[in-house]
């Protein structure tokens, strides 16, 4: 195609996002109906019954655009995370936000870094501004972040930090944060995205928002109601920041960025906090019996914070993502990030679990 050579150089270095299996695509490609999908995080048990109700109820506004501001959303969100309504950005998704940060901050050849495995949105949006991409490895699965204040620059803008880290579901501690942010530039953006906050239960986690309440002007929180909230296919995200940065990021976002019904569903899940207490505790007794019973199969297996778990098969992971979805059984093989015999798998119901073991078991 000869016109492609007007398009901008930066579009060619960047990748097609692989997102995990569908269940429709699977029924599609090989005609199974008992199908069991551990491949993108979700939540299991779906959404609130409160954000079902307000989704029903908002159906008959959706011939009208959203009020653009979206104020009322912002002072909810503000009010349950204890920070102004100015402090507010909002997006359909995280993703949204991601795509934005690098957009007000990057100008060609400048850099920004993150961990070498870790949630590919962050290189992606940012070499689409024709920034520089520099990659720190994981220590023990973990965000080293020692290595991360040695790779600064002058010309670094935009540290990216995934606290929990997708793939590996590994945190950083409160008492590395607080070194690491000290010795970090101003000018420097701080980005926490915290898409698995609420199934954390380290009581050392480093909360992003604690920084922004203590007035680091750099820090930038994101957060989602696509995992524990169950919400993902709403897209509804938000990001904590000062309130200069947040004026910003809304001025070059696109108008109208969400719509009515993940405006009526997110608040009405935020106030079901009966229902997120659920999910997460079910998550956790799932996320523990998947590392006993895949630690007895002999895997080692990463000690998650997540609703996903990490573990090494010790054999092609392609392979056996092929042989487990041909049983009706989708999970995410983690060579993507270059971890060729590894296997990253959503915590699912407990009759999922087991499926999953069991099936697992039989392939291994």
């Amino acid at each position: 195609m000869t016109h492609e050579s007007a398009f901008r150089p930066a579009v060619f270095k960047l990748f097609d996002y692989i997102a995990g299996k569908t269940i429709e695509e699977v029924k599609r490609e090989l005609g199974l109906d008992n199908i069991v999908k551990l491949a993108s995080n979700e939540n299991p048990f779906g959404p609130s019954p409160r954000a079902l109700k307000a989704v029903t109820e908002e159906l008959t506004n959706i011939n009208m655009y959203p009020e653009k501001s979206f104020l009322d959303l912002k002072k909810i969100l503000a009010e349950y995370n204890g920070v102004s309504p100015k402090n507010i950005v909002v997006g359909h998704g995280s993703e949204t936000i991601i795509q934005l940060i690098p957009q007000l901050y990057l100008n060609p050849g400048e850099e920004v870094i993150t961990a070498d495995k870790t949630y590919g949105r962050y290189e992606e949006a940012s070499k689409l501004m024709d920034g520089i991409i520099k990659y720190v490895p994981l220590k023990d699965y973990r965000y080293d972040l020692q290595g991360i204040m040695d790779m600064i620059s002058p010309r670094t803008k935009i540290i990216w930090l995934c606290n929990p880290n997708n793939p590996t579901g590994t945190i950083v501690k409160r008492y590395e944060v607080e070194a690491f942010l000290g010795n970090i530039p101003e000018k420097i953006a701080v980005v926490f995205d915290q898409a698995y906050f609420e199934y954390v239960d380290d009581p050392d986690y480093a909360n992003g928002l604690d920084y922004v309440k203590e007035s680091y002007e750099n820090v930038i929180v994101l957060r989602t109601f696509s995992k524990a909230h169950g919400l993902a296919g709403l897209r509804l995200g938000y990001g904590i920041a000062h309130e200069r940065i947040c004026q910003m990021l809304d001025r070059i976002k696109e108008p109208f960025n969400l719509n009515r019904l993940s405006i009526a569903a997110g608040p009405a899940s935020l106030s079901d906090e009966q229902w997120l207490s659920k999910c997460v505790t079910e998550n956790k007794m799932g996320r523990e019996y998947l590392f006993k019973e895949l630690t007895a199969l002999g895997c080692h297996v990463v000690a998650s914070q997540t609703n996903f778990i990490l573990f090494d098969v010790k054999e092609d992971c392609d392979m056996l993502f092929k042989r487990l979805l041909a049983r009706g059984v989708i999970i995410r093989p983690a060579s993507a990030w270059g971890l060729d015999t590894f296997i990253r798998v959503t915590v699912g119901t407990m009759q999922e679990n087991k499926r999953f073991i069991e099936t697992l078991k039989e392939e291994l």
